[in-house]
């Protein structure tokens, strides 16, 4: 039987910290413990739930079946307790170790993390930012269980429990590799779908809006490769005869990157608005503010 009557806040903190990095010495640097302090705390929290909580295989650490079932509920209590219980105190970003956890794409990860996170060194060394997949059919779910603090997607949601901004509005682009044959034609909608085409996205079919634009013309396109991340799509364009129609904040990011180059599609494609998401019951907790601004600020700066 559990005795967690006598278990501390801090050791809760501590023991989530090991179920996110699933090793000894990373959570112990997170939470500012000695490896001594670690291990014994850890004891205390295996007696108090009679349970090994983790155990060692090879050079990693598993989870037990009673601490992958420990593992959400301690992190959304967690959650909740600092936004709801510790919402007043006083938040500084400079000195801050709060984490932040952020679901989204890897294209809006590409886009957007190495420039957030290069500002948040400079006013905010201490935080910490994690990203995880957005879950499409979920958003509203990852947000309100405490999973995430915010959702960046294209996904429209007039969940009630969610507030919503608009970050940047994008059009598409299109990309081959260098000296393609393409280049060297008239770039029409017809030379368009001579040529093989790429297309990024989860799910096993193969159309998309170009599809969609394409049929009105009477034209069709062939995607021959697809790839579940936009990160590798660049890799086939460069070394293939594909061509990959992509939002430009995107191929602008890796064209430089990459021996490819990017011009404009031969084909009128609707623009679309990436949006940030949090849940209503944050919306004056101070730390969630100022993130978002800081998000919204650097995803509206000038390219």
């Amino acid at each position: 039987m559990s005795n967690i009557s006598d278990i501390e806040l801090t050791q809760l903190r501590l023991l989530q910290l090991i179920f996110e990095t699933k090793n000894l010495t990373r959570a112990g640097e997170r939470a500012g413990l000695t490896q001594s302090a670690v291990s014994h705390t850890l004891k205390k929290l295996r007696h108090s739930f009679n349970d090994s909580l983790v155990i060692r295989q090879g050079n990693k650490l598993v989870l037990t079946p009673r601490a992958e079932s420990l593992h959400t509920q301690l992190k959304r209590w967690l959650n909740d307790f600092e936004r709801n219980i510790l919402a007043q105190e006083a938040f500084d970003p400079s000195t801050s170790e709060r984490t932040f956890y952020i679901a989204t794409s890897d294209l809006v990860e590409q886009i957007l993390a190495p420039s957030l996170i290069k500002h948040l060194n400079k006013v905010a060394p201490k935080i910490h930012l994690i990203f995880v997949k957005i879950d499409k059919r979920s958003l509203a779910s990852q947000i309100e269980t405490g999973e995430v603090d915010f959702s960046i997607s294209i996904i429209e949601s007039s969940h009630p429990s969610l507030m919503v901004t608009t970050l940047y509005r994008d059009d598409f682009v299109s990309a081959v590799r260098n000296e393609h044959p393409y280049l060297n034609s008239k770039q029409t909608a017809l030379d368009f779908c001579q040529y093989p085409h790429i297309l990024a996205g989860t799910g096993t079919g193969t159309r998309g809006m170009i599809d969609e634009a394409l049929e009105p013309v009477g034209l069709a396109r062939d995607v021959q490769f697809k790839v579940a991340n936009f990160s590798s799509a660049p890799y086939i364009v460069e070394s293939s005869e594909g061509i990959l129609t992509a939002p430009r904040k995107f191929l602008n990011t890796v064209v430089n990157k990459f021996d490819i180059q990017v011009f404009e599609t031969p084909i009128p494609l609707d623009n679309y608005s990436m949006k940030l998401y949090w849940d209503i019951k944050n919306k004056d907790d101070k730390a969630n503010l100022w993130l978002r601004q800081e998000i919204t600020r650097i995803c509206r700066q000038p390219e």
